[in-house]
């Protein structure tokens, strides 16, 4: 059974999916209509399912829905705590520590293939 989803605004970051059906959004949003429909038709598309899912990392690196990435990148020069999105990890009041498996993922990635340049410009 799907739980009620409730949206709560707050001041920084662009948006997060919760497993208590929570779906956080910058405040800011408010001010681009068509972004915030956009970001918030991804948001539902979450599941509700505690941790990392394949499902949910599926659902960002292919979601449906078509995020103007000009109005996004707008939204970020504009409102620079929206850039808290972009951390592996981060602490929230109400909620601890929060970790975003895909940033680490892709934090990962990139400080791999840095090392693997590291030691290729070494060894030549």
């Amino acid at each position: 059974m799907k739980q009620q989803l409730n949206i709560v605004y707050r001041n920084w970051g662009i948006s997060d999916r919760f497993n208590d059906g929570t779906i956080e959004l910058n405040k800011n949003l408010n001010k681009y209509p068509k972004l915030k429909k956009a970001i918030l038709a991804h948001e539902i598309g979450h599941t509700d399912q505690p941790g990392f899912t394949r499902k949910d990392f599926l659902h960002d690196i292919s979601s449906p829905d078509k995020i103007d990435n000009f109005a996004m990148m707008t939204f970020i020069l504009k409102h620079p705590s929206s850039l808290v999105q972009f951390l592996p990890f981060y602490y929230h009041k109400q909620r601890g520590m929060v970790f975003d498996a895909n940033m680490i993922i892709v934090y990962s990635v990139i400080g791999i293939i840095s090392l693997i340049g590291v030691v290729i410009g070494f060894l030549i």
